[in-house]
């Protein structure tokens, strides 16, 4: 209109206005809208731009009042409705961003910005703005904070990312006793393969690594990739220093097994400096001479900074190397106990005991070597093999005895967590073609406890090809019937505790039938452990218990011994017949 003219109220020219009005705003690159402000933002209006960014038509905008909050993004959906309920509040602008779910699923970035608009008395109206879709926009912020923040080759964090994550780890308050751990890695001779093959292929190399790497790491801690050929594990919160000692076994590990590159294979070697504390410069200083000192050592591959504290790790590397030269020598033994059913009183199944026959040290005791095979992963081939020879000798004892005989092994947290767990029983039961009902798992309740939602799967799985789950010493501190509600669990194992003075107090007496009548109800079998004398298997059996295990059945003896024990009780029993 020409300046000065005066707004007319000639419906015609209303009309018009109205009409170019529209022409504007559908030719606008954003969605235009108008929203009540009432209790739930009733749509007013709506340009049609809407339908090209997400998928839904105008109808459906103003039709369906929940389908805006629907379309928030989780994250995002109660940060913006607080900021449009502030505004309906104070009649101050809106401006926020925040993520929509499109039609097909699709994540659209929106910019919303909008202002409540005022009637000539002054009252509110309606709240009016746009909708601009910044998506390109946030996804170019994103790469160039990619490259500003990781090594392009690895993906891993680069050095000034790595920096802020060590403050950030130091600055974290902690419990007492509590510390930060810097793992830092040095990779030895690597200079070699760009010198022979080139740096094409010792790329290749590095990013192979560094997707190693990146999958070992916990949720909170961090990896990066310092240099050209020097690595950094940052670890928030450690409790103790062998938590840093696992973590640099679990490295030494990933980066010596062979790496395929340009058809080329590599057996990389490294060396790694292990600090603990609160402040980030000494960390990273203290990490670096450690290195240093792991280079000119020929024991270990790592060292920690502290002196006492390497002095511990250097012992722990070499009974973890002793322990993998156990599995190479074949140093490892397997004993067997009986398991009993008390009505009628006879042999049903054999529980088999790892033994580590060491060639200088004579028989080591579980407790010695376990939790360390545990801690180290040693324990996932060391319990393949327990399986597989456990499988093939009960085989071997049902086609001579002519009956069934059960076999328990024993499987740790860290073998159910491994991926090919549930393989590595199917190849044990097939190798021995021995009837998946025949073996029984025992998990103790401290593994059950550690199951995360895979390792019930894998039991689910088992269960279903008839392998049985024994709860070995129930009752011994965890939340046991959550447990047993839970999982598959056939067997449940009465500890030791339980029963050793059942025959020489009522307390004792008056908790194990309490565990008895608890395990019936759930429907379970009961096995009473630790039975060595006549009157405990009295009671036991007195209060329901299905079997028993303990040294008054039999102490665990060779597969030789137990072989012939078991004929023995089998000629014995044609005799009588």
């Amino acid at each position: 209109m020409a300046c000065g003219s005066q707004p007319s109220s000639d419906p015609a020219h209303l009309s018009e206005v109205e009409r170019r009005y529209r022409t504007l705003v559908e030719q606008l690159p954003l969605v235009v809208y108008v929203d009540a402000l009432d209790a739930t933002s009733s749509n007013i209006f709506t340009s049609h731009q809407v339908e090209p960014m997400l998928g839904y038509t105008v109808d459906e905008w103003q039709t369906d009042p929940a389908l805006f909050v629907r379309l928030l993004h989780p994250e995002d959906r109660d940060r913006v409705i607080e900021a449009h309920a502030r505004t309906h509040r104070t009649h101050e602008p809106l401006s926020v961003e925040y993520r929509l779910i499109g039609r097909d699923g699709s994540v659209v970035w929106i910019r919303d910005d909008g202002v409540v608009v005022l009637g000539d008395d002054g009252e509110p109206l309606y709240l009016q703005g746009y909708l601009l879709d910044i998506t390109a926009e946030r996804e170019a912020q994103a790469q160039l904070r990619m490259q500003a923040l990781y090594d392009a080759l690895t993906g891993l964090a680069n050095r000034a990312f790595f920096h802020e994550q060590l403050e950030h780890a130091v600055s974290l308050r902690k419990e007492a006793g509590q510390q930060s751990a810097l793992v830092y890695v040095d990779l030895n001779e690597f200079k070699e393969i760009n010198d022979q093959h080139g740096h094409t292929v010792g790329d290749e190399v590095l990013a192979i690594l560094g997707r190693r790497l990146k999958s070992l790491i916990r949720a909170g801690d961090s990896v990066a990739r310092i240099g050209g050929d020097e690595f950094a594990v940052l670890l928030e919160v450690v409790s103790e220093p062998a938590e840093a000692a696992v973590v640099a076994e679990r490295l030494l590990e990933q980066i010596t097994a062979p790496i395929t590159a340009s058809g080329h294979e590599f057996a990389l070697r490294a060396s790694i400096g292990i600090s603990l504390g609160d402040n980030g410069i000494d960390l990273l200083k203290q990490a670096d001479a450690a290195m240093y000192r792991a280079k000119s050592q020929h024991d270990s591959d790592y060292a920690f900074y502290d002196d006492a504290l390497d002095r511990e790790a250097l012992d722990r590397f070499k009974r973890i190397a002793q322990l993998r030269r156990a599995i190479q020598e074949k140093q490892f033994t397997l004993a067997y106990q009986p398991v009993v059913s008390l009505e009628p009183l006879e042999v049903v199944g054999l529980e088999a005991l790892l033994r580590w026959q060491h060639p200088e040290h004579g028989e080591v005791a579980p407790l010695d070597f376990i939790p360390l095979a545990e801690e180290s992963g040693l324990i996932v081939p060391i319990g393949r093999w327990v399986l597989r020879e456990a499988c093939l000798y009960a085989s071997r004892l049902r086609s001579s005895l002519g009956r069934d005989l059960e076999i328990a092994v024993n499987v740790s947290a860290r073998q159910l967590q491994h991926p090919e767990f549930v393989e590595h029983v199917d190849a044990a039961l097939a190798f021995a073609e021995l009837p998946a009902h025949l073996l029984t798992l025992e998990l103790t309740e401290s593994v059950l406890v550690a199951a995360g939602e895979r390792v019930e799967l894998r039991l689910d799985a088992l269960k279903q090809r008839g392998v049985k789950l024994a709860l070995d010493d129930f009752g011994t501190g965890y939340a046991s019937l959550a447990y047993l509600q839970r999982l598959p669990v056939d067997v449940v194992k009465i500890d030791r505790s339980f029963t050793a003075k059942i025959d020489s107090g009522e307390d004792d007496l008056a908790l194990l039938r309490g565990i008895v009548g608890l395990g019936k109800a759930l429907g379970l079998q009961l096995v009473a452990e630790g039975i060595e004398r006549v009157a405990q298997q009295g009671i036991v059996h007195d209060l329901g218990c299905d079997g028993a295990q303990g040294f008054h059945f039999g102490r665990p003896t060779t597969a030789a011994e137990a072989t012939q024990t078991l004929t023995e009780q089998a000629v014995a029993d044609l005799g009588r017949g």
